[in-house]
């Protein structure tokens, strides 16, 4: 893996997480299972980025 690559995967996890965000804003009663499985395809996320995203969202709640 190169560094170009992975600086293009964080932009992309990036990108996922002010999508969700925006998202979230816009409709605060929207499913986020059903934005995650969005936004793997959408920007390309791995199943351990949607994890890692699905956790940092619910402890983001929770506060």
């Amino acid at each position: 893996m190169t560094s170009k690559t992975i600086v293009k995967h964080s932009e992309e996890l990036r990108r996922a997480v002010r999508w969700i965000s925006d998202c979230r804003k816009a409709d605060p009663g929207v499913n986020l299972g059903q934005l995650l499985s969005e936004a793997g395809p959408k920007f390309n996320l791995t199943p351990k980025d949607q994890d890692g995203l699905r956790l940092l969202l619910r402890e983001d709640d929770e506060r």
